[in-house]
């Protein structure tokens, strides 16, 4: 998991919560420091924040290689998306959710995470 910090580190690293703590299907029991074990799907993210960009845990990579994202409003406008550890990835904003062109090389073999710049 060394490496895993060092892509993802940026999402970690002083940053604060978003508005929302995440988003998606699969639901998780947290008792103090103890969760249940979960199967992730691709629509888990877990979310936080640092200025004006939002990090976006995708807890699942997908098989299909696109991020859905339902959880940002309209004011919530993306300038760009970044796949840390890759780079800008395409992306699109419509009907209220946010779509994201994953790249066909995951960066890591764990959780990746998506660094979403928004409109301040």
């Amino acid at each position: 998991m060394d490496g895993w910090i060092q892509v993802c580190g940026e999402g970690v690293y002083g940053t604060r919560p978003f508005r929302v703590s995440g988003e998606g299907l699969s639901r998780v029991v947290i008792d103090y420091f103890k969760e249940n074990r979960v199967d992730w799907n691709a629509s888990d993210f877990r979310f936080t924040q640092k200025g004006n960009t939002l990090y976006a845990f995708q807890m699942r990579w997908p098989e299909d290689h696109r991020a859905f994202i339902r959880t940002l409003t309209p004011a919530d406008q993306v300038k760009s998306v970044r796949l840390l550890g890759v780079g800008e990835v395409p992306f699109e904003q419509s009907y209220g959710a946010l779509i994201v062109s994953l790249s066909d090389k995951r960066p890591t073999p764990y959780v990746n995470c998506l660094a979403i710049e928004l409109n301040s």
